[in-house]
């Protein structure tokens, strides 16, 4: 497993080596739901989707761990996105455009890129050539014999290069893509009703603490007094769905500890100057909590942190999208 700064668990992946099918390894999306936004938005055939899908992808190259197939994807609809040919708008406005060399150029460095990265997680090296490989998973005889002559020979035409990257992209989605969203543990009805008993769990333990934000909820608890034993049971409760759902658990937590500091009461008993300590004190019935999760589960304060920046870089696509209209 390559080390990675700000990665985040999750299985399957279908890009890992390892033998066992439900191996763990670092990925740099938060969770497989922001996955599946970026797999709709980049095959999109909307301009803002594509752009969001574009940037979310940025963002993930920063945090490192990015599979080389989802990479290798950007580059192409990218590229394909400044190619003139595969954009109508653009076939009159010859403003910013890009030198037909310039586009062969990318096209070639990313299918050189493509066979490359697809091979080197599959082939034994040294045992059979990189073209045999290639061929052994499936990649169009079209692409092996451009990474081969834009490697060692001359550059292919533009023509050629530009129909590869059509062909590429169709590879990548019966490759990666659909198998990868076929394998993702839990769609459906049965993630769904796994959320609602995260969600039953973590609500009845803010009502439990008092916090929850609801005069119905904390009402029927006996002023001063705290169900332990309950509080206990809802940990170990949580903590048993957390391996495999760190990322809605956390979603889920997220959310009440934000509905404290929403709070009308919060709201209208500080002010700029003690801020800090109100948050502090409106928090501190979640601090024991939060530290008892942590003790077994020491990543939760990080994906607690990158929901925070999820959210913080989701309101400012919203707002970047609106700002064009």
């Amino acid at each position: 497993m390559e080390a990675a700064l700000l990665g985040f668990k999750e299985v399957p992946d279908l890009e890992d080596d390892a033998k066992s099918s439900h191996s763990r390894k670092l990925v740099p999306w938060l969770n497989w739901n922001e996955w599946l936004f970026v797999r709709d938005a980049l095959f999109s055939d909307s301009h803002q989707s594509l752009s969001s899908a574009l940037k979310r992808i940025s963002s993930w190259r920063s945090r490192g761990s990015l599979p080389v197939l989802i990479d290798v994807t950007a580059s192409i609809v990218e590229i394909q996105h400044m190619d003139p040919f595969f954009r109508q708008d653009q076939l009159n406005d010859g403003a910013g455009s890009v030198s037909e060399e310039v586009l062969a150029n990318l096209y070639c460095m990313a299918i050189v890129r493509l066979v490359n990265g697809a091979v080197e997680k599959t082939r034994k090296k040294e045992l059979v050539s990189i073209a045999v490989a290639a061929e052994e998973i499936g990649i169009p005889r079209m692409l092996i014999d451009i990474r081969h002559e834009g490697s060692h020979r001359e550059l292919p035409s533009l023509k050629v290069v530009r129909s590869a990257s059509t062909k590429a992209l169709d590879w990548l989605k019966s490759y990666y893509w659909e198998p990868q969203s076929k394998a993702i543990p839990f769609q459906g009805e049965g993630n769904a009703n796994v959320k609602k008993e995260i969600k039953s769990w973590i609500r009845e333990l803010a009502i439990c603490l008092k916090v929850s934000g609801s005069p119905k909820s904390s009402a029927s608890l006996p002023k001063g007094k705290r169900p332990k034993k309950q509080i206990t049971k809802i940990l170990k409760s949580v903590l048993r769905l957390y391996s495999s759902f760190s990322s809605e658990i956390v979603s889920v937590l997220l959310n009440y500890l934000l509905k404290s500091l929403s709070s009308s009461e919060f709201k209208k008993n500080v002010d700029d100057a003690c801020i800090g300590p109100a948050i502090e004190n409106v928090l501190a019935d979640w601090k024991p909590i939060i530290l008892k999760l942590y003790n077994k589960e020491p990543e939760l304060l990080l994906n607690l942190l990158k929901e925070v920046l999820h959210m913080i870089e989701t309101q400012a696509d919203i707002k970047c999208g609106e700002g064009r209209h």
